[in-house]
């Protein structure tokens, strides 16, 4: 039940408007003077308190300021004589939600304080929303020890909080873009404004213009009714261009006009639209070649290109890989609500030599399918991909070690000979990846662990290690 605090010199208007919100179901407190009013809001929770602008101790304006001091979330509704409608205005500007003329008519009140309830809920959730995606993108979640992350997070830091307008994100795909703009966006000065994302490739170049700049009625075929964009619903806050590479030649124009002039222009529309967003923009492509190429524009790439964040590859710094999957398991376990905490040497072994080419979303999905399959409380090499257990493909050095291999084999080789010197070789290699255990290495070369013992008996090879 909400709780309002009714604040008037008069005790039959304080009664009669106690009487009228007791009926509508609230709970509600009263006080004759200002003085009394603030001691109610420092040892009570209030909701909403009905301010008369004249009280016999104190200007009312004071006491608002005051009560927004103490508490900005309570809402306050002035109540004003004719003569105090210009206080009643300035008493707007200090956070006062709205007000009331006097004699105060119950249906009016009761339809504003409804109204401001609402609204109050609203600002709530919202606040809800954005504590979230704080926790969600904040700089914890950025992890990594390499001199490359740690560049990347001074780089952070220092934009976040800046006015700079244009920032461009590059790296490959799975190197995390999205979540660095997200941690832009919920630790700058935009947080409790919107953040609104798209995927330049995968919108048809025919829909990119509508979706991003909104359309008049009538502006096309379909157009049925007006449509805001995505430019227009990011304003006050941040626009996410993922994949900026993949946009057309002419949108690309378009979108520079938004950067320098801050206007746009709904399709179909004749007027243009004063708009403030910061924009970040990221791709997996080298813009800079495709500017030599002339399929992207040169004014737009030094317009973007601002503030620059490299997020490089997993392969190019492998020091991060560990504290990534220690930071996956300690999330994922809760999640799925799993025993497993950590990751045996070999296992450990393996993701290192991986070269990841799915980069860091590669990791959280090797780390979330473990999850969801396996029980036990340490993660194996049994319990990984095969194409992390088999590791990186072969070099062409390797390539050719081997070829050298077997053409000394060859000679004076026969065929039996041949074939179980290259058996050998085929298990040797296997059981050197795994470590000497049996059963990585039989999934490597496709065989059952009782397969592969035939083989190694049948070739008269008897590892120490019968894992």
């Amino acid at each position: 039940m909400h709780t309002i605090l009714v604040v008037d010199d008069h005790e039959l208007i304080r009664e009669t408007l106690k009487k009228a919100l007791v009926d509508e179901g609230y709970h509600v407190k009263l006080a004759h003077n200002g003085a009394a009013c603030l001691e109610i809001v420092e040892s009570r929770h209030i909701d909403l308190i009905l301010l008369d602008m004249r009280l016999p101790d104190m200007n009312g304006l004071d006491v608002l300021r005051r009560i927004k001091n103490a508490n900005p979330d309570i809402i306050v509704i002035v109540m004003t004589a004719y003569g105090d409608l210009d206080s009643s205005h300035y008493a707007m500007s200090l956070g006062a939600f709205d007000f009331i003329h006097k004699p105060v008519k119950a249906r009016a009140m009761t339809s504003i304080i409804k109204m401001a309830m609402e609204i109050r809920s609203l600002r709530m959730e919202m606040r809800q929303i954005i504590y979230k995606n704080k926790e969600k993108y904040g700089y914890h979640n950025i992890i990594g020890k390499s001199e490359a992350i740690q560049k990347v997070m001074v780089t952070l830091t220092r934009v976040a909080t800046s006015d700079a307008s244009t920032i461009l994100i590059e790296g490959a795909s799975g190197t995390g873009k999205s979540l660095i703009a997200k941690c832009l966006h919920y630790n700058g000065l935009r947080a409790y404004q919107p953040f609104v994302e798209i995927n330049c490739a995968s919108i048809p170049p025919t829909l990119m213009e509508s979706e991003l700049f909104g359309h008049e009625a009538g502006a096309f075929t379909d157009a049925k009714k007006q449509k805001k964009g995505l430019v227009e619903l990011a304003h006050g806050g941040t626009l996410f261009l993922d994949e900026i590479g993949e946009m057309s030649t002419g949108l690309q124009a378009k979108l520079l006009q938004v950067i320098e002039d801050k206007v746009f222009r709904r399709v179909g529309g004749t007027l243009n639209m004063d708009v403030d967003i910061r924009i970040i923009a990221a791709t997996n492509r080298n813009l800079k070649q495709a500017v030599e190429k002339q399929i992207f524009r040169q004014d737009l790439y030094y317009r973007l290109n601002v503030i620059n964040i490299y997020l490089p590859s997993l392969k190019e710094r492998k020091e991060d890989i560990m504290p990534l999957v220690e930071h996956f398991i300690s999330y994922q376990s809760r999640e799925f609500r799993k025993p497993i905490k950590r990751v045996s040497d070999n296992a450990r072994d393996m993701l290192l030599r991986y070269d990841w080419p799915g980069n860091v979303r590669e990791l959280l999905n090797t780390i979330e399918r473990i999850m969801i399959l396996e029980d036990g409380d340490v993660i194996l090499p049994e319990n990984l991909p095969v194409e992390i257990i088999k590791g990186k493909e072969p070099t062409q050095h390797d390539s050719a070690v081997l070829i050298t291999e077997l053409t000394n084999m060859m000679d004076g080789s026969n065929y039996e000979e041949l074939t179980q010197n290259f058996q050998s070789i085929l298990i040797k290699t296997a059981l050197e990846l795994s470590r000497g255990n049996k059963t990585e290495a039989a999934k490597i070369l496709g065989l059952t662990r009782l397969g592969l013992h035939y083989q190694l008996k049948k070739l008269g090879m008897s590892p120490k290690d019968n894992r």
